[in-house]
Formats: C-alpha cells, sequence, structure tokens
C-alpha cells in the first residue's frame, strides 16, 4: 500500500459538480486531488444532455424542412444514423482526456479508480492508494436504474441508446418520463415505430394535461404511441426481437426495448455506511450548505437527494465550494429552476403550476394561450405552440411558466430570469424587444 498523500481537498467524481468545484477550490489556493472510476467528464458531457443534443439538434433540423416541403423545401433532409454517431463521436470521445488535461494544467492531481472511505478524512484508491484531506466533496453522478423483473431478461438503458450503431424500426421505452419522451421522439423523427409504456396515469406529470396532450398528438403523428397505466411484468427475448408483457394490455414486440425509470445515486462503492453519511433511496441527504451528516464531508451533483438536472449540479458545486472555503457562507434555493424536455415541438416550465399557486391560496391570473398563429411559428408551419403563465395578480410578479413549441428552452429561461429577479410582467410586456425574434414573443403571454 502506498504512503497516504495529504491534500487540503479530496473530490470523488469528474463530472459537471466535480470539475467545477475543484477549479474554484485549485483558484482559491487549495490543493485538490480528484478521483474518477470511469472517464473523465461525468454525464452530462459523455452519457447525457450533450450526446443526446447531439441527436436531438438534427432530428428536429430534419422535421423542420420536412414541414416546409412544398413551401420552400423540394425534399425533407435525410439523416445517417451511423454518420450522426460519428459526428456525435468527434466531440464525446475528446472529453475525457481533454477534462484530465484541464484539471491538471489548474495545478489539480488526477487519479483514476475506484475510491472508498477509509475515515471521514480519508480514501483507498482501488484498495491500493490512500490519500487524506481536511475536506471531501462527493460528487459521484448517478446511472440508470435496472429494470429487473423474474424470468426477464434486463432492458437497454440510456446509455446503451446513446451508442446505438444502427437505429432499429422498432422500439419501446418503459417509462414516461424526459429521457423515454426525448429518446422516442428521436427514433420517431426517424420513421421508427415507438411505443412509450408508462405505469403512471399521466406522461411527464410535471405538466399540465393542456400541454401534455397535444404533445401526445404531435407524437402521434411522429409515429410514437403513448400509453398510460401499464404495468410490465416480464421482458423476453424470441430471435433477433423483444417481446414486452403487461398486466392488463397485452403484449408489445419490438426490436429494441429500454427502461427509462429513473437514476439511482452512484454512491454503492464509496462505504458511506461505514463513515456515517446518511442516505436516502434518492441519494445523499445534505443541507442547504450542501455538506452531509459528517462535518466535513460536502455533495453536490446527481448523488445527492436533490434535483438531477446539470445546472443544478452547478449550481451545488459552486455552493459546496464556497462553503468548503467558508462555512455556511452560500445557500442553495431549489425553487425557481428551469427545466426542458427536448421532445418535438419543446416542452419546458419553471416557477409554480396554476394548480399549486391557486392550492397554495395565491390570488393569481393565468395567461393562456395558442401562438401558432403568431408569425416565427407561421414561418416554421408549426402548428403546436401554446403556452401557460401565472401572474400573482397582487404584486404583477410572475410566479410560473409552462410552454410547448419550437424555442421553449431558450424563452423558458427569460421567464426563470423574471422569476429569479423578481421582475414584473408588464416590464416584460412594455419592453422594446428585438422583433421579429422568437424571445420577443414572451411578451404576447403575458
Amino acid at each position: 500500500m502506498d504512503t497516504a498523500n495529504q491534500y487540503d481537498v479530496i473530490i470523488i467524481g469528474t463530472g459537471t459538480a466535480g470539475s467545477t468545484a475543484a477549479g474554484i477550490l485549485a483558484d482559491a489556493g487549495k490543493s485538490v486531488a480528484i478521483i474518477d472510476k470511469r472517464p473523465y467528464g461525468g454525464t452530462c458531457a459523455l452519457r447525457g444532455c450533450q450526446p443526446k443534443k447531439y441527436l436531438v439538434v438534427h432530428t428536429h433540423l430534419a422535421a423542420e424542412t420536412e414541414a416546409l416541403v412544398g413551401s420552400s423545401f423540394s425534399q425533407p433532409a435525410k439523416i445517417q444514423w451511423e454518420a450522426l454517431q460519428r459526428f456525435k463521436h468527434s466531440f464525446t470521445d475528446a472529453i475525457p482526456e481533454g477534462t484530465r488535461q484541464s484539471l491538471a494544467s489548474q495545478g489539480i492531481d488526477t487519479f483514476s479508480g475506484t475510491a472508498r472511505f477509509l475515515t471521514s478524512r480519508s480514501v483507498i484508491i482501488d484498495e491500493q492508494k490512500v490519500i487524506t484531506a481536511d475536506q471531501i466533496l462527493i460528487a459521484t453522478g448517478s446511472h440508470p436504474r435496472e429494470l429487473v423483473l423474474p424470468d426477464s431478461i434486463i432492458p437497454a438503458v440510456s446509455d446503451d441508446f446513446l451508442e446505438l450503431e444502427q437505429l432499429p424500426d422498432s422500439l419501446i421505452f418503459i417509462g414516461g418520463g424526459y429521457i423515454s419522451l426525448e429518446f422516442a421522439f428521436i427514433a420517431g423523427l426517424m420513421g421508427k415505430q415507438v411505443t412509450i409504456l408508462q405505469k403512471g396515469d399521466t406522461i411527464l406529470p410535471q405538466f399540465p394535461a393542456s400541454l401534455t396532450d397535444p404533445m401526445r398528438i404531435a407524437g402521434a403523428e411522429h409515429h410514437i404511441t403513448m400509453i398510460t397505466g401499464v404495468d410490465v411484468t416480464a421482458i423476453t427475448q424470441e430471435g433477433g426481437s423483444y417481446v414486452v408483457k403487461t398486466a392488463e394490455h397485452g403484449e408489445f414486440g419490438a426490436q429494441f426495448v429500454m427502461a427509462a425509470i429513473g437514476r439511482v445515486p452512484d454512491t454503492a462503492d464509496l462505504g458511506l455506511e461505514a463513515i456515517g453519511v446518511r442516505q436516502s433511496a434518492r441519494g445523499i441527504i445534505t443541507d442547504t450548505w450542501m455538506q452531509s451528516s459528517v462535518n466535513g464531508i460536502y455533495a453536490a451533483g446527481d448523488c445527492v437527494a436533490s434535483l438531477q438536472l446539470s445546472p443544478v449540479s452547478d449550481m451545488e458545486a459552486q455552493a459546496a465550494a464556497a462553503n468548503m472555503l467558508r462555512a455556511q457562507s452560500t445557500e442553495v434555493q431549489y425553487d425557481r429552476i428551469p427545466s426542458v424536455v427536448f421532445t418535438y415541438p419543446q416542452m419546458a416550465h419553471v416557477g409554480m403550476s396554476a394548480e399549486a399557486a391557486q392550492h397554495a391560496g395565491r390570488a393569481v391570473r393565468i395567461q393562456r394561450g395558442d401562438g401558432s398563429g403568431w408569425p416565427n411559428y407561421r414561418r416554421l408551419d408549426e402548428h403546436l405552440m401554446q403556452y401557460e403563465v401565472i401572474i400573482d395578480s397582487a404584486s404583477d410578479l410572475i410566479l410560473g411558466a409552462q410552454l410547448i413549441g419550437p424555442h421553449a428552452g431558450e424563452l423558458i429561461n427569460l421567464f426563470a430570469l423574471a422569476l429569479r429577479q423578481q421582475i414584473p410582467a408588464s416590464v416584460l410586456k412594455d419592453l422594446p424587444w428585438a422583433y421579429p425574434t422568437y424571445s420577443a414573443d414572451c411578451k404576447y403571454m403575458l
């Protein structure tokens, strides 16, 4: 066993949270060691939002050209899946070494291997090398939850879909959340037959039916069938195809089956129980300063029992690093965080829903409408653009917004800014927006 090395801070994980915190702490003059058992870069860059967005952007662009065939295009754009995957890899393949070099250039010592706590101040890497520190940040992220059923094969997960060399002609996605919907639209827009099987009664329960209902119709137009109230009982393989058996809806067959039933904090190898770090099923339990139940041990990112979103990981990492430098100096606030579902068209939300505001006893006015007739969407020949904005009647402050339509992911950031900075709706409405831009359309929603 190697002699122990002493640092000010040890960080376990090199994704968004780990790399962000490492840079802040190194810039502050701390000696930092960082460890990862997987290739450097983390979920978002290698197995999540970034590679997914490569597939999303190109399939959505092709769909936009198809909608305009006869208006300006003579034929729709045709995507070559293999070429698209090569293009995606031109980005992702360089990330592990680039991340390692970037961290090293900041004076951070980089290690590869599985870390396990020996004490609250020391970890052992691959059961060989011991390093110690006054403070430790856990930023190990999460991995897809496997669907394990009796007498069944284990279906693929999101990591597998992102690396498909060829896109099958028929696919089944088990689960009705963000990942299933986004992957379903990628495949459906390429003309593949897609079935979504959701155990719950609704698809994307974070959104009101006024938005999810038209999204389901849009999916049907792109070869996507969404079925709710489905209890999957078994998955078998017959030749080159799979059969998904259900309790009340019969059997479904496809060439590819993927489960998207949530993500699991990647903490099993750390030995957290032995040192007293409290966890729930959702992840490591922290206070608002991102400190765990053990003094000096912090956590950030998808391994925490909070929201599994890349911007949240970044926010938690910044707070954790600030509090490691000066105790209890920065609290994390989880409200007013925007989120986007990259369906076609996109869905996005931030803040309170109308139901939540009314349940809280707030006097609100609700701006609902259909913007498909506005010039920006007529130019795209897009027939689905709807919005719901919740405004406090007394203060004129925006409490929440939910959108479906082209560029909803960009528009929602304006509403998030208004929520964060408490900008009255009348100020946004009266702003002389650059025109004609998509962002200028937010004034028509108020």
